[in-house]
């Protein structure tokens, strides 16, 4: 792509996004953001009375008020706007009077054992595993791969699957109906990169008004900051072509595939979904990684929602169908359970982000947050998004470079067991405790 390619698409795009924006029924959507289908949600009217919306709304999904700045409220009915002017309606959605009152929800998911075989205690459950990133030939673009000298190569997106089939086997031999939400090194999504430049400039288009960091890198408009090691500029390539080049890689692995997956856990309709995730501090150079001192251990719940994000309308969408589907209590229940048990299984301390604009602490677990992120936003029903311990760390990374083994083994002077059977056991604990089975 030429230069003068590259800013006739940008300039194209940015009228393409214009144009798309006018008129009074337009709705502002994020980057490859379906239009919200507002008709599904039809079935929740009077499934909930006033003062449990705003409990949920004030205390797990917008704790800094940002939601009401697009709604009114009454006893009878919440109104729900594309803009704070409140001018463009997108839904309305009527109370019931009491909790007495309150009609049935349109699916409800299990949370207790249904199983009286002691043996298969997770008979009759339905669980879906999602092994976070796609890995393989993807790995180094993800930005979730490197290596240290001599050393294995360190791939989350191997780590992860590696964790999630250990889970699996626990939870098989317990009884559950294990789906995948993704399984192997291939991407869930048909789309590419290479084709999502035309979404890349429109991304980068919306993007136009943030202000460069300190270093003149002008913040992606999906993520805010440079993702290591997927920026760098090709032989020839221009200061433009590489933005794009970049926004288009954000947008396959960051975005096309969470939502491709989410069609594939939403269709099977798990009772509980599990994210498993290996955490890292920065590495610095990917050419040239290093090691930070300690892991830290984190669980998310979906909420905290951005001041930045319920102004699209896709967010205030999936945050509606989140808050809607009543599952906000057993999620922050099914994280405190796996969150406590990584603690103690692991031995790491818990994450900490104090002051976050986008994580808020929920639970007694000190490892617990509501954050949104886009899976567990995406994914209908209880998600318990686990962050174990961090790739880079000194205190995992020998342990993790050393692979899956029976038994214990000798690392760095000390006697331990497999990181991911430990990982695998934590989690699979939790979950028996969330179904009452432990």
């Amino acid at each position: 792509m030429t230069l003068s390619r590259s800013l006739t698409l940008l300039f194209l795009a940015a009228l393409e996004l214009v144009l798309s924006m006018t008129g009074a029924a337009a709705q502002k959507l994020s980057p490859m953001a379906p239009t919200p289908n507002w008709a599904a949600l039809e079935a929740y009217q009077k499934t909930i009375t006033r003062d449990e919306f705003t409990r949920l709304i004030d205390q797990v999904y917008t704790p800094d008020g940002a939601f009401w700045d697009y709604a009114k409220i009454s006893d009878e009915k919440l109104q729900l706007f594309s803009d704070t002017a409140k001018t463009l309606p997108l839904f309305t959605l009527y109370f019931a009077k009491s909790e007495d009152a309150e009609a049935p929800l349109p699916y409800v998911y299990k949370t207790k054992a249904v199983s009286t075989d002691p043996a298969l205690p997770l008979k009759g459950l339905k669980i879906a595993l999602d092994p976070g990133h796609i890995g393989g030939d993807w790995a180094q673009l993800e930005a979730r791969y490197f290596k240290l000298g001599d050393d294995p190569s360190v791939e989350e997106a191997k780590l992860n699957l590696i964790t999630c089939e250990l889970l699996a086997d626990r939870l098989q031999a317990d009884g559950a109906d294990v789906v995948w939400a993704k399984r192997g090194y291939e991407p869930v999504t048909h789309l590419r990169p290479d084709s999502l430049h035309r979404e890349a400039i429109a991304a980068l288009a919306q993007s136009s008004g943030f202000k460069p960091t300190a270093s003149g890198y002008t913040p992606s408009f999906l993520f805010g900051i440079p993702v290591p090691g997927s920026a760098k500029r090709k032989a020839g390539q221009s200061a433009i072509e590489a933005r794009i080049d970049n926004e288009a890689a954000l947008l396959f692995y960051r975005v096309a595939e969470i939502r491709a997956r989410s069609e594939v856990v939403n269709k099977a309709r798990p009772d509980l979904t599990i994210c498993v995730h290996y955490n890292a501090d920065d590495w610095g150079n990917p050419d040239k990684p290093t090691l930070t001192g300690h892991s830290r251990l984190v669980i998310f719940t979906n909420g905290a929602y951005e001041k930045s994000e319920v102004a699209f309308d896709d967010y205030k969408y999936d945050l509606l169908r989140k808050l809607l589907d009543r599952t906000a209590v057993q999620e922050e229940r099914g994280c405190a359970l796996v969150g406590q048990a990584m603690l103690d299984t692991l031995k790491y301390p818990p994450e900490s982000y104090p002051g976050s604009y986008f994580a808020h602490h929920v639970t007694d677990v000190p490892s617990v947050y509501a954050r949104d992120l886009m899976a567990n936003r995406l994914y209908h029903g209880p998600v318990i998004y686990c962050e174990g311990p961090y790739m880079n760390a000194k205190d995992a990374y020998y342990r993790i470079i050393a692979g899956d083994y029976l038994g214990m083994k000798t690392i760095q002077g000390e006697s331990v067991p497999s990181i991911y059977r430990q990982y695998a056991a934590a989690i699979e604990e939790g979950v028996l405790k969330y179904f009452g089975v432990k």
